[in-house]
Parts: C-alpha cells; sequence; structure tokens
C-alpha cells in the first residue's frame, strides 16, 4: 500500500513539474505568475522549480524563471532526428510552393523551429531570430496547438496574449475558435499577425511518440491569394508523406 502510496506521489510531482515547464517561455516568468498559470500553490511551484534548477531544466533568478539549458539539450536530440527525417519533406513543400518553409515544434508557449528553406524568390519571408514566437500568432504555433487540449491552451495564455501587429488575436475565446476550425479542417493560417505584410498556412502531425511538429509556408501577403490553393494542397500532400517515413 505505501508503494502505491509513494508510486502516485510521485507521478503527482511529475505532472506538477511539466505544467511549470509547459508555461515556460524565453521570457522570464515571476513563482507567483507561474502559479497562477499552473493553478498550483506558490510553495510547491517554488519547490519543484528549486529541483528543476538542480537538474538545469530550468533557470532561476532574481528576473524570474526560464527554460533552462538542460531541457533544450533533451529536446534538440529528438529534434535533430525529426529535422533529418523531416528533411525530403520540406524540400518537396519548397518545389511545390517556392516559398520559405520551415518544419517546428512547441517549447514552453513558443515555436521552436528545427529546419528551413528559405524561399528563392527576389520578394520573400525570412524570420528575425530575436522576435518573439509566440503559438497564438503564428500559423504552425496555431497547428501545434491544434494538437493540445483546450484546458492546457488556456493555462498557456492565462496571463494574456500580447499583440505583435494590429492583426494580432489577443482574444483566447477567439484563438479557441480559430483552433477548433484548424482541427476540422487541419490547416492553420497567420494572416499578418506574427509580422506586417507576412501570411503563413500551416499544419500539423504528431510522431510515434506523442510530440507534435508543424509544417508551415510563409509568403508575403501580396502573394498570398494565388498562392493559397498551391499551399493547401502542397502541405496536404506532406502530411501523407510524413506518415510514411515515420
Amino acid at each position: 500500500m505505501e508503494n502505491d502510496k509513494s508510486s502516485s506521489g510521485g507521478i503527482q510531482v511529475i505532472a506538477r513539474a511539466a505544467s511549470i515547464l509547459r508555461v515556460l517561455g524565453d521570457q522570464a516568468q515571476s513563482l507567483g505568475a507561474i502559479a497562477s498559470q499552473t493553478g498550483l500553490p506558490r510553495s510547491t511551484v517554488q519547490r519543484i522549480v528549486d529541483a528543476l534548477a538542480q537538474e538545469s531544466l530550468v533557470e532561476a533568478g532574481s528576473g524570474g524563471v526560464r527554460l533552462g539549458w538542460g531541457l533544450l539539450e533533451i529536446a534538440q536530440k529528438s529534434q535533430t532526428s525529426m529535422a533529418e527525417i523531416a528533411r525530403p519533406v520540406l524540400e518537396t513543400l519548397f518545389a511545390r510552393t517556392h516559398e520559405t518553409v520551415d518544419i517546428s515544434t512547441a517549447l514552453g508557449a513558443e515555436v521552436s523551429f528545427l529546419d528551413r528553406i528559405i524561399s528563392d524568390q527576389e520578394l520573400r519571408v525570412v524570420s528575425f531570430p530575436d522576435k518573439p514566437r509566440p503559438l497564438y500568432a503564428k500559423a504552425n504555433g496555431k497547428a501545434l496547438l491544434a494538437a493540445m487540449s483546450d484546458s492546457e491552451i488556456e493555462r498557456l495564455f492565462s496571463s494574456g496574449m500580447s499583440a505583435l501587429t494590429p492583426h494580432t488575436i489577443t482574444s483566447l475565446s477567439v484563438l479557441l475558435e480559430q483552433i477548433a476550425a484548424v482541427r476540422s479542417t487541419g490547416f492553420s493560417y497567420d494572416l499578418e499577425e506574427h509580422a506586417e505584410g507576412v501570411c503563413a498556412i500551416g499544419t500539423s502531425f504528431v510522431s510515434p511518440d506523442g510530440k507534435a511538429y508543424a509544417f508551415s509556408v510563409a509568403m508575403p501577403v501580396s502573394r498570398y491569394d494565388i498562392m493559397k490553393p498551391i499551399v493547401e494542397n502542397a502541405l496536404k500532400e506532406c502530411r501523407e508523406m510524413i506518415k510514411g517515413l515515420l
């Protein structure tokens, strides 16, 4: 009986640690903010953060708590493998569209790029590496959110959603409506929400180990209407291709 209780307690600690890691990103957060987003007592958050910091899974200091290099190192091991597997699919997506294409996954509340091919056209989309990449403001991010439950999404953005452009969705209810549509259609859209003048379309897939990844195609808004059906067909083809490789 004691073993059952011990096992149950250990599982609860792991679940709580996972909920803390899910709300963290590149931006440091206070213990109070983490407690609010996870629904955990502040004292519990403090104990778990201290334990995670000892393993370098988070970095904790006077500026707050953020994801640590240890977690990134673990993530990169699987990401490198998926990037290699998906490279032929990404090249096919580029050949079909000649727009900027990428494969990504979620890291906390942000998009983490694994691989990309930049458009070979004169007018093309090139990402700024230092710009925030919140899941709710990008096509690949919304595709990744569609693989989560509504409750997980609510926890991620319970502290609010900042606007990156005048088109960024900052309402959680509107975001959840969009995510429901993504689950239904298989496609997600960024209509100048992350950067003005840039649109993107994405789709996601889940690997055998349960981790979600997304392909997306980014293009200047001036080509969006013409490219939309072409990109959607290409993304649909890529979804089928990756299934055959996993």
